[in-house]
């Protein structure tokens, strides 16, 4: 868990704190609806926790995430943490808020109303991978090897961006990357 725990609090820094242009580019130049150039205004965060085997496969997840997106888009994990930020209680995975682009889970109503992303970032430990198998060898998933994965995803316009933010599984699917430059 603790190395999950630090990679995860480095990732939510840097997201808090903001990203430099080259890391807010998102990874497709074609929306995923469309087929139409994307909006430089339109731009999704997708961020999802991984079950994997071993360091190996969290290692090849997270080198290249391109390779394996659709099988990411398949782990059904609702949201990223097991507990509440804010009270360290349980989590209801109905009662969820968001994190730059990740779904965090709160234990009520009242914490979820009290959620601040900037002030509670710090606290929230991804650690609920949503799939038991690992993703590349289809062993046994290993707690302390799990990979979060956390893409931009570039949309033509707000009515695509809607349609993102109700079932981003669907558009990872049809994704095509941006090439290298």
């Amino acid at each position: 868990m603790k190395k999950l725990t630090i990679f995860a609090l480095s990732f939510f820094a840097a997201a808090v704190m903001g990203a430099s242009a080259e890391e807010a580019k998102p990874v497709n130049t074609k929306c995923p609806y469309s087929g139409e150039d994307v909006d430089a205004e339109q731009v999704a965060t997708y961020t999802k926790v991984v079950g994997v085997c071993c360091e190996k496969c969290q290692a090849k997840v997270k080198g290249n995430v391109a390779a394996y997106l659709a099988k990411v888009a398949k782990v059904k994990a609702v949201h990223v943490n097991t507990a509440c930020p804010i009270s360290g209680e349980d989590v209801d995975a109905e009662i969820t808020a968001d994190l730059n682009g990740a779904k965090v889970a709160l234990c009520c109503k009242k914490c979820q109303s009290k959620f601040d992303a900037e002030k509670h970032a710090s606290k929230v430990v991804m650690d609920n991978a949503g799939n038991d198998k690992c993703i590349l060898s289809g062993k046994d998933i290993d707690a302390e090897a799990n990979a979060v994965v956390s893409i931009k995803v570039g949309l033509c316009c707000g009515k695509c961006a809607k349609k993102f933010a109700a079932d981003p599984e669907k558009a990872i699917a049809k994704l095509e990357f941006a090439k290298a430059e």
